[in-house]
């Protein structure tokens, strides 16, 4: 009988398997934001390995038994566990993931979850974006990221932008290392930021040693976007137009005010000037004169989608932008291929191509006398355009050598036009489960070419050419890597491991050659050639390149998924270095705890997660110039000789500097400590850093005595430098019942920098303008701080000039005139009076988003500022000046008998006090706070969709700078450095191109 019974059951449990085995469960899945089916869902049957992804219209099906569990997961979604029972048919609404700790976020050579980031990462996802205007990938980062600070060197189309990672530590090149999937490079702004999927910022040495020599300065990691698997053809197309205005001008004066400075200052004018050559009726706005209305536009088509085995997006983008200053143009056509392919169960290939053209026309900047801007904020405004503008006649000044800007934009023929090509290729071998080799070859190379054409032109004598001149130059970039990584990942229980292991090998090449001929025999520009002109043959070229060899490696540890462990090391082999010194060794390890994980912790209901992190390691700079350690020969005609009987003049060779064959990298050690959090149920996420970085080994040039016959000393490690700082981002989203959305967002950053040794070198004077040098960096003092002369308002009686410090010959000195203050105490205003009087450095920066939804609607804001940093007002300098140029508004206020209560000094025509040498009285308050962007959406909805046959639709408008609150009285208080190059020149205005206010319309469409 019991047999009987076993027999019985083990029939009746055969027959209930192999029963469930046959329940076939189908459904659709659906987002509940939109209503439209989701490709691509993976389906499994939790605790296995059955599953399936849902197909191109959301559809699923899959074979369960009765008391399975199916788990439906994807990207950007919520997860969602259903029982399936009997249910023959089951459909599913996914709800959208705003718990960004759950994301994943690229890291060097790899991605992480960020919930298990150990290191100071952050990220820019460009979906939050795209409804708003972003000119170039820059743009993307101002004021997103605690920490990274991205100003504008220039407001002209296709401008450079510094990037600066938790501030300044080095007076050398400070710029982060930017990777484009995977490519090192040394600039953004050439790609299409349609293209962009998202932006990783590396800010500590435990995140970015895995870069090792080059992420002294932060890392920035660039995404492109890519297709989709099991996802139908997908068209894309957002298009934009806007226009553009200037923001601000100078406030210069008048005609009529002009002149009557002029008549003031004549009175003590030993040759008053002849004011009868000029109409002071005339009003002449320089500055409107030579800014417009400009437009911007933008076009971009994108095709995306795959299989289970191939994933493609094939892109197109075309831009266009005038600036607001005539002459300045920019144009650029990107395409664009990126695919992924499964070749086999065990190997995966695929390519990244990026190709990039662009026009640029600019005008002259940054110059004191010639620059386009600099002329005409300084240029009377009682010279008209004009003498003749039917015959193109232009006017000119009667006193001064400036030119004519109108006439200089007219006459300026520079252009640029560049060609790019960014791409990759790469296969992925998985040699045992678990366990992948990948190896990659990228290339970065572009061709640029420059033209400019001087025409024989004549406005007066200090403004002609009588000989035309065509110019060309040609440079060429060839960037070459070659990357293969060994990654094993692997869980055991409760330890889950990854390890990295890699070599890498880098090559670079520039090259570049210019001529230039005159007398071109015909002006028109099809002939702007070389072989065009008659005379003159001045030709001039050269050549560099560098190599790098690099290992590296990584390990990921996480116990329970609470205790965290990361550990980077890496060692690069330079070719810019002697021997003996060409290797460099970055280790650095980064501990985390999530503590929210922890048992004691499970009982507080409005902490979803609390992670504690902190992190140590060395990284390296080697933006040091090529081969730094080899001595080079100056063969300028300065160094001509007459040697022989026949008395020939032969060139001469010299060497100028002594070289140190012992240079190595600049080195940086960081101490990050930090913690994540998110509470409430994740509608609050708060993220908070401290950071202490000290740089040694900085490369100085340090003086050496006369008789070594060396012009200057060599450049040596001698530096050391210390940079130290707070990070807060606070992020909230909530929705308030079904319709509404919204999410504020906060971030703010403060640093401080000080320059602890200078070795034996002496202090660092910097920041060049017209009338001397506004920085110094000096020990124990933050890098690049304004350096001048105070001031106390001015002398009010001639008692107090003879109770005041000896200041130049103080017979000389008037009431009126501007007061020294002799900081020494020694009784005479010299030199060695000259200190600290502001720096460019802010208190703290900050960046606010608010954003809501409300049904199909969407309004976004973003604001940006800085506080507490200073600007060097170097326009004002010339503004103030007793000359015959325009002048600022502030000298109608100056110092009469009658009008005491007044900082401005007394008009003269012989400045005897020096009065606008460099000192504190221009020096700004230079803090902010800018509307960045103002964006608002409508999604029509689906079932116009539907009639349209559109997956989504989305009409924007946007607006750019918007508004800005500041004291500072300059055209723009978001000023960068003088050039790109000009490391020490922070803050220091010579008049920049201005940023624009725009305004645009733009749609997107989903096919």
């Amino acid at each position: 009988m019991r047999k009987i019974a076993c027999f019985t059951l083990i029939m009746l449990l055969g027959w209930q398997v192999s029963w469930a085995q046959d329940l076939l469960v189908k459904g659709v899945v659906i987002g509940a934001e939109d209503g439209l089916t989701i490709p691509g869902v993976s389906v499994v049957v939790k605790g296995t390995t059955n599953g399936t992804t849902t197909d191109f219209d959301g559809k699923y099906e899959i074979k369960v038994e009765t008391n399975a569990i199916l788990v439906f997961t994807y990207i950007g979604m919520k997860s969602f566990e259903t029982a399936v029972g009997t249910q023959a048919e089951l459909n599913v609404v996914l709800q959208a993931d705003n718990f960004a700790m759950d994301e994943v976020v690229v890291v060097g050579y790899g991605v992480q979850k960020k919930s298990d980031i150990t290191g100071a990462v952050a990220s820019v996802d460009f979906e939050d974006l795209e409804s708003q205007p972003i000119n170039t990938v820059s743009d993307a980062l101002k004021g997103r990221i605690a920490g990274v600070s991205v100003v504008s060197n220039s407001g002209a189309p296709g401008g450079s932008i510094s990037i600066r990672v938790r501030g300044i530590g080095t007076v050398n090149n400070a710029d982060p290392l930017y990777v484009v999937d995977g490519i090192p490079t040394t600039d953004i702004n050439f790609l299409n930021p349609n293209d962009i999927a998202s932006i990783e910022v590396l800010k500590d040495a435990s995140s970015s040693a895995i870069y090792g020599s080059r992420g002294a300065n932060g890392v920035v990691l660039v995404s492109t976007k890519s297709g989709k698997s099991n996802t139908a053809p997908r068209v894309d197309v957002d298009a934009y137009y806007g226009v553009k205005e200037v923001i601000n001008n100078w406030e210069t004066t008048s005609g009529s005010e002009w002149y009557s400075i002029q008549e003031e200052m004549n009175k003590t004018r030993t040759s008053p000037l002849d004011l009868s050559q000029v109409d002071k009726n005339v009003n002449t706005d320089w500055f409107d004169e030579i800014t417009r209305s400009a437009t911007v536009q933008d076009y971009n088509v994108s095709v995306s989608g795959g299989s289970d085995k191939l994933t493609y997006i094939l892109g197109a983008g075309y831009y266009d932008e005038e600036g607001t200053v005539k002459g300045s143009d920019y144009e650029r056509i990107t395409t664009r291929l990126k695919t992924d392919y499964q070749a086999k169960e065990y190997l995966k290939i695929g390519t990244n191509i990026n190709i990039q053209s662009n026009k640029r026309s600019s005008i002259t900047e940054g110059s004191y006398h010639t620059g386009v801007i600099n002329t005409a904020i300084k240029l009377e405004p009682v010279i008209p355009v004009w003498i003749n503008e039917a015959e193109g006649k232009y006017d000119y000044s009667k006193f001064t050598d400036y030119p004519n800007p109108v006439a200089q934009i007219a006459y300026d023929n520079y252009r640029t036009e560049q060609f790019r090509l960014l791409g990759n290729v790469f296969a992925e071998l998985e040699i045992i489960k678990d366990l992948k080799l990948k190896t990659s070859y990228g290339l970065n190379r572009s061709v640029t070419d420059t033209y400019d054409f001087d025409p024989v032109y004549f406005v007066n004598t200090n403004q002609n050419n009588g000989v035309n001149k065509v110019y060309r130059g040609y440079d060429r970039s060839v960037y070459q890597t070659w990357e293969n990584t060994l990654a094993y990942n692997k869980t055991i229980g409760k330890h889950d491991v990854g390890a990295l292991v890699g070599f890498t090998k880098e090559k670079s090449r520039y090259e570049w050659l210019t001529g230039s001929k005159t007398n071109v025999p015909n002006e028109d520009e099809a002939l702007w050639y070389l072989n065009g002109a008659a005379d003159g043959d001045l030709t001039t070229g050269s050549a560099e390149e560098y190599t790098l060899m690099s290992y590296l490696g990584r390990i990921n540890y996480s116990y329970d998924n609470k205790y965290l462990m990361t550990v980077n090391f890496r060692a690069d082999g330079s070719s810019r270095f002697a021997d003996g010194n060409r290797w460099g060794y970055f280790p650095s390890v980064a501990l985390g705890w999530k503590l929210s994980e922890e048992n004691f912790m499970q009982d507080i209901d409005w902490l979803s997660i609390l992670k504690l992190r902190g992190g140590w390691g060395q990284i390296g700079n080697q933006n040091i110039g090529i081969y730094p350690y080899q001595t080079t020969m100056n063969g300028s005609a300065q160094y001509r000789y007459i040697f022989g009987n026949d008395e020939a003049i032969n060139q001469g060779y010299v060497v100028t500097s002594m070289k140190d064959r012992d240079i190595k990298w600049e080195t940086v050690e960081s101490l990050n400590i930090g913690f994540d959090a998110a509470l409430f149920d994740a509608r609050l996420e708060v993220s908070f850093d401290w950071f202490n970085k000290d740089t040694k080994d900085m490369l100085l040039s340090v003086p050496i005595p006369y008789y070594y016959g060396y012009e200057s000393g060599p450049v040596v490690n001698v530096g050391e430098a210390n940079n130290k700082g707070i990070e807060v981002s606070l992020g909230w989203r909530d929705q308030i019942g079904k319709d509404f959305s919204y999410n504020i967002g906060l971030n703010v950053s403060t640093y401080k920098n000080e320059m602890k040794s200078l070795g034996s070198g002496q202090p660092i004077i910097g920041g060049a303008y017209y009338l001397g040098n506004a920085t110094k960096t000096e020990e124990g003092e933050s890098i690049g701080y304004f350096y001048g002369y105070k001031t106390d308002g001015v002398f009010q009686t001639q008692a107090e000039i003879d109770a005041h410090a000896t200041q130049g010959n103080n017979s000389l000195l008037q009431p009126g005139d501007m007061k020294f203050v002799d900081v020494t105490g020694d009784g005479v205003v010299d030199g060695d009076d000259r200190t600290k009087i502001g720096s460019p450095d802010p208190d703290y920066t900050y960046g606010i988003n608010l954003g809501a939804q409300y049904k199909n609607w969407e309004i976004s804001a973003f604001i940006q500022g800085s506080k507490g940093n200073e600007i060097f007002n170097a326009m004002k300098t010339h503004l103030y000046k007793f000359d015959e140029t325009n002048k600022h508004k502030d000298m109608l206020n100056s110092w009469t008998p009658t009008n005491t209560n007044t900082n401005m000094p007394r008009l003269t025509g012989y400045d005897r006090n020096d009065t606008n040498r460099t000192s504190d009285r221009f020096v700004e308050d230079g803090s902010y706070m800018r509307l960045k962007n103002l964006m608002v959406a409508y999604n029509f909805p689906k079932r116009w969709l539907n009639r349209a046959k559109l997956s989504s639709a989305k009409l924007y408008f946007s607006g750019q700078n918007l508004w800005t609150i500041t004291d500072y009285t300059g055209a723009d208080p978001e000023i960068g450095q003088i050039s790109s190059t000009n490391y020490l020149s922070r803050g220091v205005d010579i008049g920049t191109y201005p940023q624009a206010k725009t305004y645009v319309v733009g749609v997107k469409l989903g096919f």
